[in-house]
């Protein structure tokens, strides 16, 4: 009867203590992170058709940009981006003006192999785009206006050292707007594309 009394103790101690090594690996992540990236931003442009003749077109950018990122759960994070970009207007290949915007996105991420060397992710949540100082040559009136649109996310962190990482980025944010020239309002879809590498720490 002892015998069998100090195996059930045995046993009840070694599921208590695997049940706490189970519950500190799944508490085992770190809540805080942000990144610093290098951003290629490529508008995917769409010009009311009515302005196809001029042959109207958005310039690329490239950004320094930082985003905020937040565990709710190990497997799952809120992102929060910040950047401002810089795009020139073309009329075929020349010259007519420009434009800046400033587009801060939330995304809400999935990352099926949390706390893995590498761990890919995937998001989707929403962005505004608050385009400022737009200019057109020759245009008193010229402006573009806010939009509200969602935004689509996947990307990798590669892990350096415990709390370090490097990250590769993908984004694309669906912003469908106006543009007011001269008093007439056209459609104007912005829906950039955004690719970004750079580095991200986690506390």
């Amino acid at each position: 009867m002892m015998k069998r009394i100090g195996f059930l103790a045995g046993v009840a101690g070694l599921v208590a203590v695997c049940g706490s090594q189970v519950a500190q690996a799944a508490d085992d992540y770190k809540s805080f992170g942000i990144r610093v990236r290098a951003i290629y931003v490529k508008p995917a442009e769409s010009f009311d058709s009515r302005l196809s003749a001029l042959n109207p077109k958005l310039s690329d950018d490239i950004i320094p940009e930082v985003d905020l990122e937040y565990f709710v759960t190990k497997n799952f994070s809120a992102e929060m981006i910040a950047g401002v970009t810089r795009h020139d207007v073309k009329l075929g290949s020349d010259y007519a003006g420009s434009t800046w915007l400033l587009p801060p996105t939330i995304t809400l991420k999935y990352h099926p192999l949390a706390g893995s060397a590498v761990s890919p992710y995937v998001g989707f949540g929403f962005n505004v785009i608050f385009p400022f100082s737009s200019k057109l040559n020759g245009v008193g009136d010229f402006q573009i206006d806010n939009s509200v649109g969602w935004a689509a996310q996947a990307g990798t962190d590669i892990r350096i050292t415990n709390n370090l990482y490097f990250n590769i980025d993908y984004k694309y944010l669906n912003a469908d707007t106006k543009a007011t020239i001269a008093g007439t309002k056209y459609n104007l879809d912005l829906n950039p594309h955004l690719f970004g590498i750079g580095v991200g720490y986690r506390f």
